[in-house]
């Protein structure tokens, strides 16, 4: 084990800064990646086809995301037990965590694309779609999640790679994915004049080349040791993720549950108006690049420590986590801000568009750090097993909080700034009750987590 372990990275071995360094900035990388690569349909749509294009995507923007969301929670709980079994150094257990966590993405993508498909009019239909951009929507949502198999089973691969300590072929199959979807985008709606439906293809395609080549990867990789003729479910394990993951997804899925409720707000406004308000969220995502990342690097940090019983470790790289997400993501939020028109400005000319964009950075930009925070407390929870804080905490400051507050100040007014203003608050009560959980809870400090 000890020499196939030399293959990845050992989270638990060496000086904290050191080897989270080493480890976070493919991950880093990464989310920039991830980020442009859900920027890429946009771009394309808002420069090739329409604003009524753009709008419409913008607007089902948070309805594609509800249930990668769920089964993203079910890979995040795969990856913990991935981690404390390599912590562990129990290589049994780790072969039978990876293949269980293969077949459960490989069934549940399955299950996750009939629900996807059976539910689409009942998902726009909550978000309050006008006549001229439901066709549009609509057919860019139905090929769009057709994909949804593709994603749960690399973002799945993904967290095991990470878990493992190899934070870089995540990052490879990223790069690779985004550059194939830009170009088959730009093809599909360019050359073949598919509209929006080109994206979603692209998309698509690009997902399950990336699935492939992660298998692929497991197949050969002496650590992971996968041997696809003898694939075994282990139903303990099966309970254990899901008993990890289940209120991870849960959380995600209110969170984009609430996200629709907010857009089907926004889809009262004008089409300019809702693709400002897209806009300016997707390039509020690169000052949330350190939140993914440091999220990720986290857990599996604090994942292989606890699992070890290093708990001074975990501690330390807890405390370097925050710092140098602060850093980083101050830095990104200002940029942000400056940048604002230009950013807005890649995906459309509108001035009504770039101005409502331009409008929605900068009000919610630097309240992204305190989401930071939540995150990474968050990650340090879950890492050590604790599943059920984050739940509590992200349907009391994203989703009830939010909720309210954007009924509220419509019935007293009916502006968009409060759409911003909601995701400001959400995001502040988030990192400030994570922050006070951590600080005075029993739970860490009965779990040396703080002392």
């Amino acid at each position: 084990m000890s020499e196939n372990r030399k293959k990845e990275l050992d989270l638990t071995e060496g000086t904290v800064g050191e080897r989270i360094m080493h480890f976070i900035w493919p991950v880093l990388l990464a989310s920039v990646f991830q980020q442009f690569y859900s920027l890429t349909n946009q771009l394309i749509v808002g420069n090739y086809v329409s604003k009524e294009a753009l709008s419409a995507v913008s607007a089902c923007s948070n309805v594609t995301n509800i249930f990668t969301f769920f089964f993203g929670g079910i890979g995040l709980g795969a990856g913990i037990v991935v981690s404390h079994a390599y912590g562990a150094k129990k290589r049994d257990r780790l072969k039978e965590a990876i293949d269980t966590s293969l077949l459960l993405s490989f069934f549940g993508g399955i299950i996750l694309t009939i629900m996807s498909e059976v539910t689409i009019k009942l998902l726009m239909g909550l978000i309050n779609i006008n006549e001229t951009l439901y066709p549009i929507a609509y057919d860019y949502m139905r090929v769009y999640m057709i994909g949804n198999m593709a994603v749960f089973m690399y973002n799945m691969c993904f967290y095991i790679f990470r878990s493992v300590g190899d934070s870089k072929h995540p990052l490879y199959y990223l790069i690779l994915s985004s550059v194939i979807n830009l170009v088959l985008g730009v093809i599909f709606v360019r050359v073949f004049n598919m509209n929006v439906i080109g994206t979603a293809l692209a998309t698509i395609i690009s997902q399950f080349i990336v699935d492939i080549l992660c298998v692929r990867l497991m197949v050969v990789n002496p650590v992971l040791n996968v041997n696809l003729k003898e694939l075994k479910m282990n139903w303990k394990l099966v309970w254990e993720i899901c008993r990890l993951g289940i209120p991870a997804g849960i959380q995600n899925t209110l969170i984009a549950m609430a996200g629709v409720t907010v857009q089907a707000y926004t889809n009262l406004f004008s089409n300019e108006i809702i693709a400002g308000v897209g806009v300016g969220q997707r390039v509020t995502g690169y000052a949330q690049i350190p939140l993914h990342a440091f999220t990720t690097v986290t857990t599996s940090y604090v994942g292989q420590n606890y699992g070890a019983g290093k708990y001074d470790r975990v501690r330390e790289g807890m405390k370097y986590c925050l710092r140098l997400s602060n850093i980083v993501s101050l830095t990104l939020s200002r940029l942000c801000f400056i940048f604002a028109k230009e950013l807005v400005g890649m995906f459309n000319k509108d001035p009504e568009i770039i101005r409502y964009g331009v409008e929605m950075v900068r009000y919610t930009v630097f309240s992204t750090i305190f989401i930071g925070w939540s995150h990474i407390y968050n990650g340090v929870c879950r890492g050590a097993g604790n599943v059920r804080f984050p739940l509590i905490i992200a349907v009391v400051t994203q989703v009830i909080i939010r909720y309210v507050y954007v009924v509220v100040a419509f019935k007293i007014r009916f502006n968009v700034v409060d759409i911003y203003v909601a995701n400001c608050i959400g995001y502040f009560f988030a990192g400030i009750v994570a922050f006070l959980y951590f600080r005075f809870s029993s739970w860490t400090l009965e779990n040396h987590l703080r002392v």
